[in-house]
């Protein structure tokens, strides 16, 4: 989702029962799911482990994977937090009251091996386009290097942020260690886009009318 400005620190969370959890992670599980890194080049040197998830990136009735059920409670403090930061907004407190309670369309454990880089790119589609894209490190290094439009922001474990994925984004894993986030794309129904307010002001955000600005080769200029 575009917003004014790169990254927006929403909290910070009780990670230390999901990162105990993720670190007993194998390889093998780390593996299992290789449908992200094999379908998008950015992802080629990162492994995850889907939780909430589906291929055809719908934006709602998503699918819990079985990883799932098994951290449910530890990814809770997360998802509270998330929900408290945008419920406390008056605007997404309107939208919820005549569209229905947000939700997290999809949630996945990111792993970025020592020296693996992600490299520049944009979310598109109409659900990455729609989502608010949170980002929680549950293992990170002082050499990791998250970038968005050019600004770097260091990210502490536990801390909670909202990343800017309609700008140009790109990550370097100048470490030692295998880095791990989780990732949480939360949606509030009936949100309009940025850009739809300007190209189809008295239509709705569907993946039809947003198709143009969803998928333009150039960052939002909307709310630079």
């Amino acid at each position: 989702m575009n917003f004014k400005g790169d990254f927006l620190l929403l909290g910070k969370a009780d990670i230390s029962a999901l990162r105990e959890r993720v670190s007993a992670f194998q390889e093998e599980d780390w593996n299992r799911d290789s449908w992200r890194r094999k379908q998008f080049k950015a992802h080629q040197q990162t492994t995850t482990i889907p939780l909430i998830f589906d291929e055809d990136f719908r934006h709602a009735q998503p699918t819990a994977r079985p990883d799932y059920a098994a951290l449910r409670e530890h990814v809770e403090p997360v998802l509270a937090l998330i929900r408290h930061h945008y419920d406390e907004s008056p605007e997404f407190a309107r939208l919820q009251e005549s569209h229905g309670r947000a939700y997290p369309v999809r949630m996945l454990l990111a792993r970025l091996c020592p020296g693996g880089v992600i490299p520049p790119h944009m979310d598109r589609n109409f659900s990455l386009a729609h989502a608010h894209r949170v980002h929680v490190p549950l293992v990170t290094h002082d050499d990791v290097r998250f970038v968005i439009d050019g600004r770097r922001q260091p990210m502490q474990e536990g801390e909670v942020w909202e990343i800017n994925n309609r700008r140009a984004h790109q990550v370097e894993n100048a470490s030692p260690i295998y880095r791990v986030h989780m990732i949480v794309d939360w949606v509030i129904p009936g949100e309009r886009c940025c850009c739809s307010t300007r190209a189809h002001p008295d239509t709705p955000c569907t993946p039809e009318n947003c198709r143009a600005t969803d998928f333009r080769p150039v960052p939002c200029a909307c709310l630079h």
